[in-house]
Formats: C-alpha cells, sequence, structure tokens
C-alpha cells in the first residue's frame, strides 16, 4: 500500500512517499530492509508509482530511456501506451494498471490506472492514503508533511518517508 504526495510551487515540484512495502498479509516498512523505491529519478522525470511493485520496476526500466516527447497530456498518454506495448513484448500476459505522479520539463502529471491522465496545476497525492495527504496538502502542508499525516492516520501507510525535488 502506497501514498505519493507531490506539489508544484514556482520554483520546484516536490516529491514526497511512503515506503511501506505490502505482499499480501506481510509488511515491511525498516528503512533497511527497503529495495523497492515507490519514487525514481532519471531521464529527466521524476516518477512515483502506486500498486504493483513489479509494475513500477518496469517502468523505472522503460523510463530509462524514454519519456513522453512533448510536455502536454496526449504526449503522456502516448508515453503510457509505448510503455504497455513494451511490457508486452517482454511480458506477454500482463495489463498495466498502476498510478503515477509524473514530473518532467517543469510539468507534472496525475496517471489513473490505465490511460486517465490529466496536468496537475498545485498539488495530488496517490495511493491508499492519498484522502488524508490531500487534505493536509490543501491545508498548505509540504508533500513530506502530507504523508506523515497519512502514515499516522492509514494502517496501508509507513515511514520512513522518502523525498525528491527537481528545480523549475
Amino acid at each position: 500500500m502506497t501514498v505519493i504526495a507531490a506539489s508544484k510551487t514556482s520554483s520546484a515540484i516536490i516529491f514526497a512517499a511512503d515506503t511501506q512495502v505490502t505482499d499480501r498479509l506481510y509488511s515491511k516498512t525498516t528503512s533497511s530492509d527497503i529495495i523497492h523505491s515507490k519514487l525514481f529519478q532519471q531521464n529527466g522525470m521524476i516518477i512515483g508509482s502506486t500498486g504493483d511493485c513489479y509494475e513500477g520496476t518496469l517502468m523505472e526500466l522503460f523510463s530509462r530511456n524514454h519519456q513522453p516527447i512533448d510536455t502536454d497530456r496526449l504526449s503522456v498518454i502516448d508515453f503510457l501506451v509505448e510503455f504497455r506495448e513494451w511490457i508486452r513484448k517482454k511480458e506477454g500476459g500482463y495489463t498495466p494498471k498502476n498510478g503515477f505522479l509524473i514530473a518532467f520539463s517543469g510539468k507534472l502529471f496525475r496517471v489513473y490506472g490505465g490511460l486517465d491522465v490529466y496536468e496537475v496545476n498545485e498539488f495530488e497525492a496517490i495511493g491508499s492514503g492519498q484522502d488524508f495527504a490531500k487534505a493536509a496538502l490543501l491545508l498548505g502542508h509540504t508533500p513530506k508533511e502530507a504523508v506523515e499525516v497519512a502514515c499516522k492516520l492509514s494502517i496501508f501507510c509507513s515511514e520512513p518517508i522518502t523525498e525528491m525535488s527537481v528545480e523549475l
């Protein structure tokens, strides 16, 4: 389970995420045990992934040398279609369904499971703790503080918290 929060200011796009990894009834949150990160930065993008760690890892691999061709919604959708085609070549029957927050070239996009994409102008949160995090963001808290709130109020989110940002 997951919570990832992001906000866009005049000078940066800032991300924060919890680090709980859940496999059915088993969850791991000790920082020394964490191998998978829900946030990664490469190829000029920061990407946060909710859902299957497997798909998040595939997106991390794919985005090493792929990115949207432009900074608009349709280019992000095209990037996701290309990701789906790439997965089908690697893993025949797998259908992507994760949610993502993707920041690049000064823009922030939210991806609902599939191809539902919209641009985020101010702030957004995804994952099982998103409602708590969005409330905190709406009240003016930072992404890290928003994730802290979600970790306190949701059994599906746990600290430690990771952060990433990109200057605009």
